[in-house]
């Protein structure tokens, strides 16, 4: 492994036929440090023999990644509709029974009513209609 030495990091990006600009941010994307003395690795990522290769690999990479993160909110997701649905059945039940007990409770209270009107009406036929002394004796 061959090693290169250059003065000065303008020297470098001359004879890699790139711009400082360029250069500064091939090295960050590389994690290479620009310390003046690089390999031919280094030297050949510099130039952006790999940066066809990289970033696609990186992309890849990145994509990967991301189609995992989706599939798990993805799972997350389907999950979370799987116990809302759960939740939204259980109160479908709890409104049939509490419509199911009404219903019984106001049809008990009708009975108990038309209970009442029949001993009400039956103790009005049975009791006699009172007549005072005066009607008794001279009235109907």
């Amino acid at each position: 492994m061959t090693e290169h030495s250059f003065a000065s990091v303008k020297e470098l990006a001359t004879s890699l036929g790139i711009s400082r600009t360029t250069l500064y941010k091939r090295a960050k994307d590389a994690a290479v440090e620009l310390t003046g003395t690089y390999t031919d690795e280094q030297i050949d990522i510099l130039k952006g023999v790999h940066q066809s290769e990289h970033p696609s690999e990186h992309n890849e990479h990145k994509s990967e990644q991301n189609w995992t993160v989706l599939s798990e909110q993805l799972t997350v997701k389907d999950q979370q509709i799987k116990e809302l649905h759960e939740q939204l059945k259980q109160a479908q039940k709890l409104v049939d029974q509490a419509q199911q007990l009404q219903l019984k409770t106001q049809l008990q209270l009708e009975e108990k009513q038309e209970k009442i009107l029949l001993l009400e009406s039956a103790n009005k036929e049975e009791v006699p209609e009172k007549k005072g002394f005066w009607r008794s004796l001279f009235g109907k």
